[in-house]
Formats: C-alpha cells, structure tokens, sequence
C-alpha cells in the first residue's frame, strides 16, 4: 500500500475517538457525583456527554476523512492507469 502512514494515523484516530469516550463518560459521572447541588450535577454531566460526543464526532469524522482522501487517490490512480491502456485513436 502507498500510504500505510496515512491508514495508520486513521486507525489510531479512531481508537483515541474511543478513549475519549471512555474518558469523557467516567470524568462526567464522577464530576457529576462530586457536585455540590442537584443544578451543579446535572449540569455537569449533561455538559461532560455533550463536549464528549462533539470531541468523538470530530475525532472519528477525522479519521473517516483520511480514510476517504487514500480511497479517492486509490481510485484515481487506477482510472489513469486504465486510461493510458486504452488503445489512442
């Protein structure tokens, strides 16, 4: 493969959107349980799985870019390659 690189920074980008839900879930719980009032703990938690799922999105739809960007270079390539085997009239 051509950009093995590329397809290795994709997978780790998705595994890291991973983590960071792991991460965002269990601070926000316990956030959530460490607050002073019923308002502070809601908002807390609802505000940790909010930033948490906008920072996974992003993360994943990186990773899906990439992965999308190799894909159309592969496909390009192998259509100049069919063009320069067709017969020239």
């Amino acid at each position: 493969m051509k950009y093995q690189s590329l397809i290795l920074i994709a997978s780790c980008t998705k595994i890291l959107a991973w983590v960071v839900v792991a991460a965002g879930v269990i601070s926000s719980i316990l956030l959530g349980i460490r607050a002073a009032t019923i308002l502070a703990s809601v908002t807390f938690l609802l505000g940790g799985f909010l930033i948490t799922a906008i920072a996974t999105l992003m993360l994943l739809a990186i990773s899906r870019f990439i992965h999308l960007f190799v894909d159309m270079q592969q496909d390009l390539s192998e259509i100049a390659a069919s063009i320069k085997k067709e017969p020239q009239d």
